[in-house]
């Protein structure tokens, strides 16, 4: 197991997940001068922008070799892989540091997409939020959309970790009024409010919006818009003082975010090839995603081999196996299998699912692509199940795969291979409308 350089700090993936930047770290932030919306003012040098702009540029730059050093992966896709997860996760750190930290002017910003990943993204979502502060109320409208599975949630900050701390008041899709053609309104305040009504705290910075979609091709994304009530002046300009600060906040979260997925996988990979919950290694809950205790597996599966999981999935509002390289990331979903769900996975004629890992096309509907790597991460969400089984897993040689299989499992042909492949594309364009 690999050291951290951090080694008080408490493992809480929703933390990081949520909550990329502290109420704390925004405050320091906006009581800095705003510039006028005349002239943007700055007593910063240009030499003292410099020189803070190359310690930014050598943080990240040591945040990628200390990633390659403390992953498992030491092929050369493990550690190229590697270098573009921590650079893509750039512009995550900027969104949440910079661009969208601001609870007086907020703004509805995605999370993550086919291009920016980390922490066991799921290929089924569509993650979003915007920044919130109590002392104000917000009001979120448009249309819920038809996704099979929606939650909004608070986001406490902590002053003990760089990202926040846990959720605080829920809601989800089933629980809100909505009218007959999907239109909603949701209130976000202290106070109790007639209606939709999401209560924030004090405690809380950012209202996280995740929206997971089985049928992606069918299923209809959310539109909405946030306004803070009462708000009646436009946006300030950024100072100088203000973006240096914001890259810096970046430069060190993207910098910790190496050593906290690094820790996280720590855990996994003590079980290589078996799952286990964030509660059981954990102690704790928070982990969970809203309605759900979900499970991850740390796999291992060396060329010429295949990796059979079996289970027979609960009845539940939604449920997805999500399968990610040695980063913790989606595999690129926009061309190859990273994962299956309640609408796309194929089941046997007794209800359960057979899905495999291989390095090359089994011929069965529900393949996991390696997409070239050998080691990573897998999850899998039952979201308001009645149970919750866990899967089972065998490593066999791929040339004895069907041995392993019951003898009448069920098939794919190349020409449903490729409808199967063209299918989720279509729907990713939906989802994201560009890729």
């Amino acid at each position: 197991m690999t050291q951290s350089r951090h080694p008080n700090r408490t493992l809480n993936r929703r933390q990081l997940f949520e909550a990329a930047t502290s109420v704390g770290a925004f405050m320091a932030l906006s009581s800095l001068p705003l510039g006028t919306n005349a002239a943007a003012k700055t007593t910063l040098a240009s030499k003292d922008v410099a020189s803070r702009a190359k310690a930014v540029t050598d943080s990240i730059g040591e945040a990628v070799q200390r990633a390659l050093r403390r992953t498992s992966d030491k092929t050369e896709l493990g550690q190229a892989s590697g270098a573009l997860h921590v650079l893509s996760n750039l512009n995550l750190g900027l969104a949440m540091n910079m661009y969208n930290a601001d609870p007086l002017n907020p703004t509805v910003f995605n999370y993550m997409n086919t291009h920016v990943k980390q922490g066991g993204d799921n290929a089924d979502a569509f993650y979003s939020g915007f920044a919130v502060d109590a002392r104000y109320e917000y009001r979120l409208y448009g249309n819920l959309g038809t996704a099979s599975y929606s939650s909004f949630t608070t986001v406490e900050h902590a002053d003990n970790t760089p990202w926040g701390g846990g959720m605080g008041a829920a809601l989800y899709n089933h629980e809100l009024q909505v009218s007959d053609n999907g239109d909603f309104e949701l209130t976000i305040s202290a106070r109790p409010r007639q209606g939709n009504w999401l209560k924030i705290t004090d405690r809380d910075f950012r209202i996280t919006i995740r929206q997971f979609f089985a049928d992606w091709e069918n299923e209809v994304p959310m539109r909405v818009t946030v306004e803070r009530i009462g708000a009646s002046e436009p946006a300030p300009y950024r100072s100088a003082e203000q973006i240096m600060q914001a890259l810096e906040h970046s430069a060190r979260w993207t910098d910790l975010t190496v050593d906290f997925w690094q820790d996280a996988m720590d855990m996994f990979r003590k079980y290589p090839n078996e799952f286990r919950s964030w509660r059981e290694l954990t102690g704790d809950g928070v982990n969970a995603t809203p309605g759900g205790d979900p499970e991850n597996c740390f796999w291992q599966v060396p060329h010429g081999k295949a990796l059979i999981l079996r289970v027979r999935p609960p009845e539940c509002r939604y449920w997805n196996l999500e399968f990610n390289n040695p980063w913790w990331e989606t595999m690129d979903y926009r061309f190859f299998l990273s994962g299956t769900n309640a609408h796309h996975a194929v089941l046997e004629d007794d209800g359960e699912l057979i899905a495999v890992i291989a390095h090359s096309d089994p011929g069965l509907p529900n393949w996991l692509e390696t997409c070239g790597h050998t080691e990573g991460m897998m999850g899998r969400r039952w979201m308001f199940a009645d149970k919750n089984p866990r899967y089972t897993t065998e490593l066999v040689d791929h040339e004895a795969l069907f041995r392993h299989l019951p003898s009448q499992v069920k098939k794919i042909t190349p020409d449903e291979r490729k409808r199967q492949r063209d299918g989720r594309l279509q729907g990713l364009y939906r989802r994201f409308q560009t890729l």
